[in-house]
């Protein structure tokens, strides 16, 4: 499934800068036509800034309007507000059945023995059902209210409108909400702006989410060759220049492409991820699902043969459907590969050391063995003997059949020293390497044992490689490693794959030494103030408290694409005295597709963990003791046509929840049946904070978060409410579920696993906070340092002070007296780390907001770690 559709780059900046490209050149329109398209733009949650505003007063009529047109397509489609969002019960949240399961009932007597002509089942009148198409279930417009279904009301699947059973609904109008608006600002360059994002997601030190991978492809898309300028001297990430010269090498002429990507590709994986790309593929060479339909033949369940034994009907034979079944391979369709193009990647593998092309080969041998088929090495065997011998062992046998010579690669002479607790070996193999040695610092530690020497001795070969280190690499182990000091609660693993799953175990690790800790957390507090240091200097930096609580970016691939950045594990405050709107929106292919239920639920637990009560398709209503609806469903649609889609809405409310012994609320996506996410045209998911229920049942403008629904799994948990704690914690994780059918029963014991352990582990601190990187930013570059919470406070750079030692005093708290922020006398850019962008910052400062309102931020989470 597309992680987006940006047509153009223009869209890009607005969306994820807020940064507006508006032309004047005719004559200027009236002031009426400039207020009317501010309050167009207010419509959807946005208004603009005096620069903006000012550029309008200049702008004709045509103009005027050709801007507006653009900037609300681009807008409302950023949120979700382009599809239509109709769920079965119109009314809603008024209109929903209290009893569910008498609901259930009608429905299953419909469906066997309502028949064409009949007087209705119920209420016995003549003239009043109807048959509806195409599953031609006979319904009564008396019983059911036809101003309230959009669907069958018994199968519940989308039908022919047409039909005289729909009556249109009421017009429900615009809800009234208290809004935060957004600012979009103007700019004057798109190119220019568009080469400042293309330089900062190169520089990038961990690999892009779904959001920032598609906008570097779509500056490459749009400006093609014309990017081979704007690059920077390196690209750390090498997946980020498999996805640059991959997607040129598709767009350009090869001629001017490889020449360039020559330099930036300098291992064997490098010239396979720019083979992947320029095949189509993301480049990240995890293994590619491909779908298979079989059919298969299913006895009716028990269940239905009871029902229909009840009720007097014919029991139902066995039936055959088709089934989709994920595969998971390792290879892909290769783009034609010239014969020149063959010798150029042969000559750049064969120039690379021998050992270290063969090991980097064997690390991905599947899709080697694969690509061989079409690189064809042994035609060029006396020309480039090294990769032709490395093919050798990849595929374990020459082209004769002889068996290739054993090889022993880096991996196993390190795991041979660690099994020997040889410690000489081992730092020896590990100083080739330090990125490795980084990531196994903790277990090298631990095989030194109680020997003070040896730990003395890895401590100092590691300190010694610490420049050397990525910074997000020195940012993790800045908060892993003070954490080993006692056993974890829990321990969480990331497996690599292309959606999260936090698999966990208990913590059997024997705790790291104080001794061993403390000398490394200070080279790398000490290296990072170093590195930051270089970047632009600012007299003053403010930095909200509530940072404290976001996570630094770690495994983007994984991210679910969504319109508001929030890595995962962060915890944000939510007002939970209004309507919690959780929604959910899919649309399955115009081609090849097949009829697709995807569910939305709210499950609610106490303090321990204890199932309390669902809203879901098999509870549309859940109510307190005294009858008060603590959450209410907008009712189940059971297919997402072509198209429009389906959509699906959950109303939480909170306080009644919380009132009735409810802790967590935890949001559910079910694959019911049909397709996985993945082959969906469209999905998301989302959230809602409503001040009014009633009115449209989508506001864009009360969007606090939408994101992409993806992967083949069949449940996604994308969030935990915290009731008590008034936060919810977003996790963004999957469960591997069940192949079908299911729902928050089955799912259950997933939830009540996954959910407390993530929470736990992020609230460990065992993951950086954007806060702490805050503070190593504004101790390394700033003089004087506000920070914002429930008591400001204020400090100043001591006379001989060092940045160490004023990021100590930093992080102590150890304020000094206060002095007043100079933006308004003095509008002298700032540094600015935000939770809410709710400053009017100077002109050029340099400004994060994790939530942007009046600030269009300059950088990103992940710009603060290049």
């Amino acid at each position: 499934m597309p992680v987006s559709k940006y047509k153009s780059v223009r869209d890009v900046l607005l969306t994820q800068r807020g940064l507006a490209f508006v032309t004047a050149a005719g004559q200027p329109a009236d002031a009426e036509k400039v207020c009317a398209v501010e309050l167009e733009l207010a419509e959807v949650g946005y208004v603009v800034s005096e620069r903006l505003r000012r550029r309008f007063g200049t702008c004709s009529s045509t103009e005027l309007a050709d801007f507006l047109g653009w900037a609300l397509s681009a807008l409302t489609e950023h949120v979700g507000g382009d599809q239509k969002h109709e769920p079965l019960f119109r009314h809603f949240p008024q209109g929903v059945p209290d009893n569910t399961k008498e609901l259930w009932w009608n429905k299953v007597l419909v469906h066997f023995l309502q028949a064409e002509g009949q007087p209705c089942l119920f209420c016995g009148r003549s003239g009043t059902t109807h048959v509806l198409n195409p599953c031609r279930h006979v319904v009564c417009d008396h019983c059911f209210d036809s101003s309230n279904y959009s669907a069958c009301p018994s199968c519940e699947h989308h039908v022919d409108r047409a039909s005289p059973f729909f009556q249109p609904a009421q017009d429900r109008g615009r809800p009234l909400e208290n809004v935060r608006f957004k600012v979009v600002d103007l700019a004057e360059s798109e190119e220019h702006e568009a080469a400042k994002l293309f330089v900062s997601l190169c520089e990038r030190r961990q690999a892009l989410s779904p959001v920032d991978r598609e906008s570097l492809l779509v500056i490459l898309r749009e400006y093609k060759s014309r990017v081979l300028d704007w690059l920077p001297a390196t690209i750390p990430v090498r997946e980020n220049v498999a996805i640059v010269f991959g997607t040129l090498f598709q767009e350009c002429n090869s001629d001017h492409v490889l020449p360039v990507a020559r330099r930036f590709m300098t291992t064997a994986t490098d010239v396979l991820r720019f083979i992947a790309v320029a095949s189509g593929t993301d480049g990240s060479l995890l293994r590619e699902t491909r779908f298979m339909t079989v059919e298969r033949t299913e006895a009716p369940s028990r269940f239905w043969g009871d029902i229909a034994k009840l009720i007097g009907a014919r029991a139902p034979g066995p039936m055959r459907r088709a089934v989709t079944i994920p595969l998971r391979v390792c290879r892909f369709k290769v783009a034609k590969l010239p014969r020149p193009l063959r010798r150029a990647v042969l000559s750049l593998l064969d120039g690379m050391h021998r050992d270290r092309l063969i090991e980097d080969m064997l690390r991905h041998r599947s899709y080697w063995v694969w690509v061989g088929e079409f690189l064809h090495p042994h035609e060029y065997a006396a020309r480039f003997p090294n990769i032709a011998a490395a093919f050798q062992i990849v595929r374990k046998k020459a082209p004769d059949g002889t068996t290739a010579p054993r090889f022993r690669g880096w991996y196993s002479k390190l795991a041979q020293s660690f099994d020997g607790r040889d410690i000489d070996a081992m730092l020896a193999i590990l100083d080739e390497r330090p990125g490795e040695f980084a990531r196994r610092i903790d277990y090298a530690i631990r095989v030194a044992g109680d020997d003070s020497r040896a730990i003395d001795r890895v401590v100092e070969s590691f300190v010694q490689k610490v420049p050397t280190l990525a910074t997000p690499v020195l940012l993790t182990l800045r908060s892993h490693l003070p954490n080993r000091v006692t056993p974890a609660r829990v321990r969480i693993y990331w497996p690599k794959g292309r959606i999260a799953k936090g698999a966990s175990s208990t913590d059997e690790r024997p705790p790291l030494p104080l001794s061993a800790i403390e000398p490394v957390c200070r080279t790398i507090d000490a290296e990072l103030l170093h590195r930051f240091a270089q970047k632009p200097a600012f007299s003053v930096c403010v930095i909200d408290d509530e940072l404290r609580d976001v996570t630094v970016p770690f495994n983007e691939r994984t991210a679910s694409a969504a319109a508001v950045s929030l890595p995962r594990g962060s915890r944000v405050r939510v007002p939970l005295e209004k309507t919690m709107r959780l929604f959910l929106h899919w649309c399955q292919p115009a081609q090849g597709g097949q009829p697709t239920d995807l569910d939305l639920s709210v499950a609610l637990y106490d303090d321990a963990w204890q199932y309390i009560g669902v809203c879901s398709y098999y509870q549309l209503k859940l109510k307190a003791n005294d009858n008060q609806v603590i959450a209410q469903s907008a009712g189940d649609l059971r297919d997402g046509p072509w198209p429009e889609g389906a959509t699906e809405f959950v109303d939480l409310h909170c306080g009644p929840a919380a009132d009735n012994g409810a802790r967590f609320a935890v949001m559910v996506v079910n694959n019911y049946a049909g397709m996985p996410f993945s082959r969906l045209e469209r999905g998301f998911a989302g959230l809602m904070i409503r001040d009014d229920a009633c009115g449209t049942h989508f506001d864009p403008r009360t969007v606090e978060l939408k994101f992409a629904v993806n992967g083949e799994n069949g449940v996604f948990l994308p969030f935990v409410l915290d009731l008590r704690d008034r936060v919810l914690h977003w996790l963004d994780v999957q469960s591997k579920g069940q192949f079908e059918l299911n729902n928050v029963e089955t799912s259950s014991a997933a939830i009540t696993k996954i959910c407390p352990e993530l929470i736990s582990y992020f609230e460990s601190g065992v993951r950086p906070a954007i806060y702490d990187l805050a503070l190593l930013h504004a101790a390394a570059r700033c003089e004087r340092i506000m920070v914002r919470g429930a008591d400001v406070q204020y400090f100043t750079r001591r006379s001989g002070e060092d940045r160490v030692a004023f990021h100590q005093r930093l992080v102590a708290g150890e304020s000094d007296g206060n002095w007043s922020p100079p933006w308004a006398a003095n509008p002298a850019p700032i540094l600015a780390f935000l939770y809410r962008g709710d400053l009017d910052l100077p002109e050029k400062s340099s400004s994060y907001a994790l939530f942007r309102e009046r600030v269009v931020p300059t950088t990103s989470a992940s710009d603060l770690l290049s």
